[in-house]
């Protein structure tokens, strides 16, 4: 059982996060100021770095949390569908929906700063993608156990890839995006399952 300095502790964090996530969609990267994200939650700016370490583990930990709620919403997609074909349509379509609409993204790719902050997503964004396919792969491997774990996670991570891409750099819409992935990588789960 989580004693009551843990729970604390966890709430602190969370709002912490959630200061800094009103900070990063109100100005961007450059608008992040630990002091700010401390008086919005009643602490000190040392208390904000004790907790992150600086303003680049300010906005990775944003980032986290917002990619761990993106994640329950993806699943839920992929959970709705019996064949991963179908799964994996809907999820794709899922992931560049919500994006397109979440302040978060917005932010890090339009705001001031956001050349720093878009490097989560792009040459920074190694802890993103690892927790996107962690989180994916079990998922896809529990629910679709017919599919060779390998072959699942290849197919995790092509479309993880392809979908950041379009996050980063939007082009068609999400449901022809979608369409896309599925048409490409629907002939390969398909022959990997028959097998």
């Amino acid at each position: 059982m989580d004693s009551f300095t843990d729970r604390t502790k966890r709430r602190l964090r969370d709002e912490l996060l959630d200061a800094a996530y009103e900070a990063i969609v109100a100005g961007g990267y450059d608008g992040l100021r630990m002091a700010d994200v401390g008086r919005r939650t009643g602490v000190s700016r040392q208390t904000v770095y004790n907790e992150f370490g600086d303003k680049w583990g300010v906005l990775q930990a944003t980032v986290v949390r917002e990619t761990e709620r993106f994640l329950v919403e993806v699943n839920d997609a992929l959970a709705a569908h019996t064949d991963p074909i179908d799964g994996l349509r809907a999820a794709v379509e899922c992931a560049l929906r919500m994006a397109a609409d979440n302040p978060l993204v917005k932010a890090a790719l339009g705001q001031p700063g956001s050349d720093q902050a878009s490097q989560l997503l792009t040459t920074r964004g190694q802890q993103v993608l690892e927790l996107s396919h962690q989180r994916l792969d079990a998922h896809v491997r529990e629910h679709w156990p017919e599919v060779p774990a390998e072959d699942a996670t290849t197919c995790v991570d092509v479309a993880l890839r392809v979908v950041l891409s379009h996050i980063v750099n939007p082009g068609a819409a999400p449901a022809v995006v979608a369409d896309q992935v599925a048409r490409v990588l629907g002939p390969f789960l398909s022959a990997r399952r028959s097998t």
